[in-house]
């Protein structure tokens, strides 16, 4: 090792945030959702179907939750994420905020978007 470089060790955070699109937050909080929970995929999906109408095969929540790696992305719906949000007792925005050393990329801000600008998205509009 050369001086005035460190080797990287697990748990540190990269200089540069990995950027995940707002579907991929989504999939990554779900699956953080569910292992909260100390259940299984096929646990998760069943305690998802009341909520979704449908039940995800467990190949079909294996691949929700691999959208992270961002090979096959799953767009999720606004009644997916209602219906996510309310089976493991979560606000909406809870399933869009980035995961610690992350940032939301759109179309529009492939670098990430500002934290200022995400908080403003994610912020309650509802009036007391």
């Amino acid at each position: 090792m050369t001086a005035g470089r460190r080797k990287r060790r697990v748990g540190d955070v990269p200089s540069r945030p990995k950027r995940l699109t707002p579907n991929q937050i989504v999939a990554f909080n779900l699956t953080r959702a569910r292992t909260d929970r100390g259940w299984s995929q096929p646990e998760a999906a069943a305690a998802l179907e009341p909520f979704l109408g449908v039940r995800w095969s467990r190949a079909s929540y294996s691949a929700v939750e691999r959208s992270v790696d961002g090979v096959r992305i799953k767009q999720f719906s606004a009644d997916e994420l209602v219906a996510i949000a309310r089976c493991f007792d979560r606000p909406v925005s809870w399933l869009l905020t980035p995961p610690a050393g992350t940032v939301a990329a759109t179309p529009d801000h492939l670098d990430g978007l500002d934290a200022s600008v995400l908080q403003r998205t994610l912020r309650s509009t509802r009036k007391p």
